[in-house]
């Protein structure tokens, strides 16, 4: 009695379907894994974010003041409203942004950190960074770095 080669390739075929499937399972579930953790962070650094925006959209308009409220303690002793009025006013071209970008995002329990780049309205991308933390329930900046 002979065997067809085809009777004995069916078992080979099943596992190969059954490895097949299990690895497309295995590769949906680390991108879902994968999905999941970068809308976890992006959501996490939402508000430090927006504490961004709002500094740059003060120090942009002129509002330094305000602007300067975005700072910690430790920064508002650092820089003084005297001392930042000069540095926005001295590179003015830096502080008019028109948009963000921030390419690397992190968050823990010591603060946030965000950097990537800034269009400038003149159209010109520089690199931005910015580190935040925590006072008195609201983000704060600690430091910036817009430029260089």
């Amino acid at each position: 009695m002979t065997m067809s080669t085809d009777a004995s390739e069916q078992p080979k075929k099943r596992w190969g379907r059954l490895i097949a499937l299990g690895c497309g399972a295995l590769a949906a579930l680390i991108a879902v894994f994968v999905a999941i953790v970068f809308l976890f962070v992006w959501r996490a650094t939402a508000g430090p974010e927006e504490v961004i925006q709002g500094f740059l959209a003060s120090a942009g308009a002129g509002d330094y003041a305000a602007a300067h409220e975005h700072f910690c303690a430790p920064l508002k002793e650092e820089q003084s409203l005297a001392d930042f009025t000069a540095t926005v006013e001295t590179n003015t071209q830096l502080f008019q942004v028109k948009d963000t970008s921030f390419t690397e995002r992190s968050i823990d329990l010591a603060g946030a950190e965000l950097a990537g780049t800034v269009t400038l309205e003149r159209g010109t991308k520089v690199p931005a960074s910015f580190k935040l933390v925590k006072e008195n329930d609201d983000w704060k900046l600690i430091s910036y770095n817009i430029g260089s």
